[in-house]
């Protein structure tokens, strides 16, 4: 599936294959958080329909833009509770912490009497989301070799689409009520799966339990002592890991605001949160959260549930086209194609709904068909670059000694400028209609692509320790 790869360097190759299985084990916590994603963006318009909910109340606009909103003010507290807890009680014990959020909130939305159960429950089920983006790049980084780190990483995206392309389908096709079980049931089951792997070579090394750390990283290397060389060599791998880990350690023990201020810190720190805010204001984002009501807003002939779910697998599509491609092209290349065809059809959708509202052209002839195709150009693309890579970059352009601070901040500010889009999206499609949130996506893909093009630089292959920004 990952390979493309005659030479068997993919990450299906012996000594991956742990790495592999680790990877997809810990990243069906970012498929629950995106079946979570999917059934809201399903659910919303139902909510707010007299005729279509299933609650003893109905949610209005204003109602609906918090419940969006507020699941990003969760990421936020998220990435500060869950990055201060990956370090104080190891990654390992982080990873079980996320399910406890995201199983109460699936309860609340059992339960839910009124929309302020809708408000904690998503504001919980943000919190999760926010860990995943600081433990997943973390756990992954730490276990998989520099080969086929990028393909591993861009798990998290694949498996985050593939859970939303789920929860549109099955949130259209059954009750209400049965959905929080599924989610619950999902959550055990990636529980269950971490009692199997052991904690980070790196974290152990870190805390001095030398012994275990040796164990760790044969266990995700797959090693097997077969002959003198292959033992050599191993040894040599977990000398080298060690040396560095002492090093990084000797480093960051005396981070200073120096570490901060200085130019290639302020580069990658510039870059990253340029990083953010193009991941969330390339348009994807609010598509993906608000699929049902933009297609209510482009009065297409299909059903919108029926686009929401074409859309849902153009993603998985997407995001599996970075997975392959990521650690073959770079991240580069395909981030400047991502942001060129994302501005492209944001552009080509501000002009339909344009057209649309503004005008009166007969658009009859196209509307059966134009806005799903747009759509899913725009999530196929973005997906392919603008939303897996640059959580890929953030970790990977930091200076080692500051990386865990300074992308903790960048991820901070992605939740906030996260829940600015979600919040105001709604009120802006319904003010104005598609046009001008569209044309807005369009101009700052445009910009990205020129930041992208003068300032990133390619990091595919380099050490986590080599690379400079």
């Amino acid at each position: 599936m990952f390979g493309l790869c005659k030479n068997s360097e993919g990450v299906f190759k012996y000594e991956f294959r742990r790495q592999l299985l680790a990877s997809m084990c810990i990243t069906i916590i970012t498929f629950c958080h995106g079946f979570g994603l999917g059934w809201f963006s399903v659910i919303l318009a139902k909510l707010q329909s007299p005729a279509q909910t299933e609650l003893d109340f109905v949610i209005n606009v204003e109602e609906g833009s918090w419940i969006g909103g507020l699941s990003s003010l969760g990421g936020g507290c998220g990435n500060i509770v869950y990055g201060i807890l990956v370090d104080l009680i190891g990654r390992k014990a982080s990873i079980y912490c996320l399910a406890v959020p995201y199983i109460i909130s699936w309860i609340l939305v059992y339960f839910a009497r009124s929309v302020e159960y809708l408000y904690v429950s998503r504001f919980l089920a943000g919190v999760t989301g926010g860990g995943t983006y600081v433990i997943i790049p973390i756990f992954i980084g730490e276990i998989a070799e520099p080969k086929i780190r990028g393909r591993l990483t861009a798990l998290f995206s694949l498996t985050l689409n593939s859970g939303i392309f789920c929860g549109y389908i099955i949130t259209a096709r059954i009750r209400y009520h049965l959905i929080p079980i599924v989610g619950v049931v999902m959550t055990l089951i990636y529980v269950l799966f971490q009692i199997f792997f052991p904690e980070t070579p790196m974290f152990l090394l870190q805390r001095g339990r030398n012994d275990r750390a040796k164990e760790s990283l044969k266990f995700y290397r797959n090693y097997a002592p077969t002959t003198k060389e292959s033992a050599i060599e191993f040894e040599r791998a977990y000398q080298k890991l060690k040396s560095d880990v002492t090093s990084h350690q000797a480093n960051t023990n005396t981070v200073t605001w120096h570490d901060f201020c200085n130019k290639r810190a302020m580069i990658a720190f510039g870059n990253g949160l340029v990083l953010m805010w193009l991941n969330v204001f390339c348009g994807a984002y609010a598509i993906l959260y608000y699929t049902s009501s933009i297609f209510v807003a482009a009065r297409t002939e299909l059903h919108p549930d029926t686009n929401t779910i074409i859309v849902g697998l153009v993603q998985v599509s997407g995001v599996y086209t970075a997975t392959i491609l990521v650690d073959r092209f770079g991240r580069r290349p395909l981030l400047i194609f991502s942001c060129a065809a994302t501005g492209v059809g944001m552009a080509i959708f501000g002009l339909y709904g344009y057209l649309l509202t503004n005008t009166s052209v007969d658009l009859s002839s196209v509307s059966a068909w134009l806005p799903l195709v747009n759509v899913c150009l725009i999530m196929f693309v973005a997906n392919s670059g603008l939303i897996p890579i640059p959580f890929v970059l953030l970790v990977e352009l930091m200076p080692p000694k500051i990386r865990a601070k300074s992308a903790a901040v960048c991820l901070v500010l992605f939740n906030i400028i996260g829940f600015l889009l979600m919040k105001m999206f709604p009120i802006t499609l319904m003010a104005f209609g598609l046009y001008l949130p569209m044309w807005f996506f369009a101009v700052t893909s445009v910009l990205g692509l020129i930041y992208i093009v003068v300032f990133i630089k390619e990091t595919n292959g380099m050490s986590l320790n080599k690379v400079e920004a």
